[in-house]
């Protein structure tokens, strides 16, 4: 096998054998092939793509390169949910309490944010104590116990990916929908998955920017799953708003409990019924999302998805008092509050904009390396749609860094939104839904 031969024949859109994608899997995950002609092959994926039979290979072989999960009998009623990242995403942390609740189990292996998009282990890392990292065995039994468990992502599972991804991340391929199908489907399939919900996430606070892409992705990762043996459904939702009225950990901690209170702004409210009562379909709870809904509300009216939270804080190691006092959270050491300059109706939040914003405070990583605040973010308390008058709030700023430069975030900030002398229609959050 050449390396360069496989690269070529995809360049030029010819259909690579089952040998030839094991044996490229195999090099670049040894190290004998290098990281220069893994990235040319992942420019020629982007442009030439892969057809269902390549892409079947490619994530098998990724699976095979790391630890595999072997589904079993007692693993039926497990379900998982996978958001394509987005703005104030917090509803991972409502949706599963509320499943828990309903009798499912639902084991998360989560991420770190990325870039403009806030990350699940970033924000439950803002709860004093809280662990992301426990052994195999203690998740487990957690999971049997109690129905839920939030981890950080394994390196064991799926080992490939996160070599080829560190690549895609710096050779601008990383939009590419059969190596995001790939890099998704071979750590669920990796960590034992079968039962899957997809949030697609598409606008302008997305790594998929338009509807159609979006769809493409949502039809791959469906098709992808099932050829695995697997049941999935992927719902595509609107990312050009941030999601909720607050963008930061902390903060969003914060609106997670009030959601579970049943203080939900209307579009995690939308968001949250659709994506649980696909899981409680997904996973036998329910026959109909009329039935499932019906469940969700009641989860969360008698308190027992809150308290399915408060058990996951508790079983690992967090603070469970942040439930009831939020001071115990961390909190920033200054504020600023922004005023409109405008009359009229918003018409549109630009949510990568305020995701930007948040990172420049301290909210999240410009490198890896970098440490978060956990005190900082975003309160935006007005959605699209929304009346407003000249003078009326329509954010405010929490930090502790020293020597921002004020002026310039309150302009950065005024100019996400855009107003309208008109009345606007409130966003619909669900745009498709692909079973």
């Amino acid at each position: 096998m050449n390396p360069v031969e496989i690269i070529r024949n995809k360049r030029n859109g010819k259909i690579l054998t089952n040998k030839e994608i094991d044996y490229f899997v195999a090099g670049f995950t040894s190290g004998d092939i290098p990281d220069y002609q893994v990235s040319a092959f992942a420019m020629a994926v982007y442009f030439q793509g892969f057809n269902s039979d390549e892409l079947y290979q490619f994530t098998k072989e990724m699976i095979e390169t790391g630890d595999i999960v072997t589904p079993s009998e007692d693993m039926r009623n497990y379900v998982d949910k996978h958001s394509t990242g987005g703005v104030g995403d917090k509803i991972t942390l409502i949706v599963s309490p509320i499943v828990a609740a309903c009798g499912l189990k639902i084991p998360k292996m989560s991420g770190k944010g990325l870039s403009f998009s806030g990350g699940t282990i970033d924000k439950l890392e803002s709860i004093p104590g809280f662990k992301v990292n426990i052994n195999r065995n203690d998740f487990l039994k957690q999971i049997n116990e109690i129905g839920i468990g939030i981890i950080g992502q394994s390196d064991n599972l799926a080992k490939a990916d996160k070599q080829l991804y560190a690549i895609r991340d710096v050779t601008a391929t990383v939009e590419s929908i059969p190596l995001i199908a790939s890099s998704i489907v071979s750590k669920k399939i990796a960590s034992g998955s079968k039962n899957i919900v997809f949030d697609v996430k598409v606008g302008v606070g997305a790594f998929m920017k338009d509807i159609k892409t979006g769809i493409e992705l949502a039809n791959t990762l469906v098709e992808l799953v099932k050829d695995f043996g697997g049941n999935s459904i992927a719902i595509v939702t609107n990312m050009n708003a941030p999601l909720g009225n607050y963008v930061g950990n902390s903060l969003e901690i914060i609106e997670v409990i009030e959601c579970l209170k049943g203080n939900l702004p209307k579009d995690i409210e939308e968001l949250v019924y659709e994506l649980a009562g696909e899981l409680l379909i997904i996973g036998g709870k329910a026959t109909d999302l009329l039935q499932a809904r019906i469940m969700v509300k009641e989860k969360i009216d008698n308190l027992e998805a809150l308290n399915k939270f408060s058990d996951l804080i508790k079983y690992q190691s967090g603070d469970s008092k942040i439930i009831n006092d939020y001071n115990l959270l961390p909190q920033a050491k200054h504020n600023i509050v922004i005023k409109s300059d405008n009359d009229g109706y918003i018409s549109f939040i630009n949510a990568e904009q305020i995701g930007m914003l948040s990172l420049s405070i301290g909210a999240g990583r410009i490198k890896k390396t970098d440490e978060i605040d956990y005190s900082a973010g975003i309160y935006l308390p007005l959605k699209i749609g929304d009346k407003i008058k000249k003078g009326d709030v329509i954010g405010k700023i929490f930090y502790s860094k020293e020597n921002l430069k004020l002026d310039n975030i309150i302009n950065i900030f005024k100019s996400a939104f855009e107003f309208s002398i008109n009345p606007v229609d409130e966003p619909t959050m669900v745009l498709s839904v692909i079973s």
